[in-house]
């Protein structure tokens, strides 16, 4: 079984931000995540509400419109 929790790295000890729910010695992986993701996904989060404006029946219906051209070539069998 897998499990992911979160943690702080600081003073040279990982401090678990969850609850453990281990009772025995167990291996684990610890991955370092760089504080560039952490920009990224608040660079994802602040184009919230970007597109409040955009008629979103009119995008649908101009997308399944679209799905229905086809450049393909016909296969001859």
């Amino acid at each position: 079984m897998l499990t992911t929790i979160k943690g702080i790295y600081k003073d040279g000890l990982i401090k678990p931000l969850e609850e453990v729910n281990v009772k025995d010695t167990r291996e684990v992986i610890i991955t370092f995540l760089d504080k560039a993701k952490k920009d990224d996904k608040l660079k994802f989060l602040s184009s919230a509400g970007s597109w409040k404006d955009i008629d979103t029946e009119s995008l649908k219906k101009h997308i399944y419109e679209n799905r229905k051209i086809s450049n393909r070539k016909e296969i001859k069998l």
